[in-house]
């Protein structure tokens, strides 16, 4: 073999083994390569990485979610200061709990940090109309806690936990009632407590609601509606409780079924009284009349018209109907019975179904 041929021979040689060693060391850390990768690409890299018991590779993914943070994914900045922040409000909840779970050991605890990365992701994302339920209520407690600020941090709380509530956010709705409630502003504690008691989550706000018409709280007393949000709490408890042993079961419904209890003997007393004697005149003619209670002197409960041969009664809007009376208009054949129902609807409404009634014309 000549030297020519000796000197290519190893020319070729020296190439194969840097080709097969940059091939090797491609194949090893090609992972750490995304030539053609998007923001959140590194960012959805990164939190598959930091999952991953590889140290090497948990480090490339604190890397990958770093870059996608400090260019500008939301996503990436909020796993970023959740993981950073050395602690989160109470109620908080991350909506990537694993990826943050692992996060956390990875990199330095910093209020800071977490603050600066809260505030610029949150802030982009309100400002967008692009927060879920979820991140409206998150956003109400870091505002709460400093994590992000503002002029009035009260006030900001406040509107934030209304739109989350607004937005169908359960833990919203129900701080709101109680709020409300420790402030004695009964009749904005009676509109989220309702809500959060129809989202069936915890029995407290029925059991609250209960209480507001067994106690007349911003309402007359009235036993029935008191029975029917304390037969929801029990309802709701016993959906919870389901799967617990009998003896915890027995225990979750001791508090409401006492309550029911406590109505019910109420509701008996009632129905021993004599009737209540309610004083009615009408305005109008004998087809087409209001009818006016002396105990409502806001204006008519109600009217009755007669159009050819059918009879319409119909209750005012500012009349709040009990649960058992399920409409506002109904037809009769008499103008009497149109007028009957109209008197008995509102007594029921506001006195309760197991009152009895006397009702007086009064010219």
């Amino acid at each position: 073999m000549t030297a020519r041929n000796k000197l290519v021979l190893n020319i070729l040689l020296f190439v194969s083994c840097v080709l097969l060693a940059g091939g090797a060391l491609l194949y090893n850390y090609s992972y750490k390569l995304c030539w053609k990768c998007s923001t959140h690409e590194y960012y959805q890299r990164g939190k598959e990485f930091v999952t991953h018991a590889d140290d090497e590779l948990q480090h490339t993914g604190v890397d990958f979610i770093r870059l996608a943070a400090d260019h500008g994914d939301v996503e990436a900045q909020l796993l970023l200061a959740e993981s950073h922040a050395p602690s989160l409000p109470q109620g908080y909840v991350s909506t990537t709990p694993i990826a943050q779970e692992m996060l956390t050991p990875l990199v330095i605890r910093s209020r800071a940090i977490a603050k600066t990365l809260l505030s610029e992701a949150y802030n982009r994302l309100y400002a967008a109309s692009n927060l879920s339920a979820d991140q409206l209520y998150n956003m109400a407690l870091l505002v709460e806690a400093g994590l992000i600020d503002r002029d009035n941090p009260g006030e900001a709380t406040h509107d934030l936990l209304i739109q989350a509530a607004e937005a169908g956010n359960y833990p919203a709705m129900s701080r709101l009632g109680n709020d409300y409630h420790q402030k004695s502003e009964y009749a904005l504690a009676k509109k989220w407590l309702r809500r959060a008691a129809e989202a069936g989550r915890d029995p407290q706000p029925a059991l609250t609601l209960g209480d507001y018409f067994y106690y007349g709280k911003s309402e007359s007393v009235n036993y029935e509606k008191a029975m029917h949000w304390y037969r929801l709490a029990l309802q709701t408890q016993r959906t919870l409780s389901a799967r617990d042993s009998e003896q915890q079961r027995l225990a979750a419904e001791d508090i409401p079924m006492a309550r029911i209890d406590m109505a019910m003997r109420q509701l008996q007393k009632t129905r021993m009284q004599a009737p209540l004697t309610l004083t009615y005149h009408l305005s109008g003619d004998a087809k087409n009349y209001q009818i006016f209670v002396s105990d409502h002197p806001e204006g008519p409960i109600g009217e009755v018209t007669t159009i050819a041969q059918e009879v319409v009664a119909t209750m005012d809007n500012s009349i709040t109907l009990a649960l058992s009376i399920p409409v506002r208009k109904k037809t009769f054949h008499s103008s009497n019975e149109g007028l009957n129902w109209v008197l008995q609807s509102y007594a029921r409404s506001r006195y309760g179904s197991y009152s009895r009634f006397d009702f007086k014309l009064v010219r």
